[in-house]
């Protein structure tokens, strides 16, 4: 009786694996990033804050964002200064509070 349940067990987790693997996208931004593309045109699309670059590839005769680069973390970029723009270097005095 205990192999039994060792056995159903060892099967609903190998089985419920493989479901979630097969749930598809959670967005339809890929399929949204080539509406207005052609195959193997590049293409990038965001998540949450992500952005995916890639290629249009036809998946079912329907066009999809398949990404190709890595993904860039978009608060990192944001928050890093550019070669073109000054970063701030005002400079402000602090009154130490045992001076008040």
């Amino acid at each position: 009786m205990k192999i039994f349940k060792n056995l159903s067990a060892c099967f609903l987790l190998i089985t419920s694996c493989s479901v979630i693997s097969h749930a598809g996208h959670g967005s339809s931004a890929p399929w949204q990033a080539c509406e207005e593309k052609a195959v193997n045109q590049e293409c990038s699309y965001t998540t949450h804050n992500k952005k995916a670059s890639g290629t249009c590839q036809a998946m079912n005769n329907i066009l999809m964002c398949v990404r190709n680069k890595p993904l860039e973390t978009l608060l990192d970029k944001a928050t890093q200064p550019t070669q073109n723009k000054p970063t701030n270097t005002v400079k402000q005095s602090v009154t130490p509070l045992t001076n008040l």
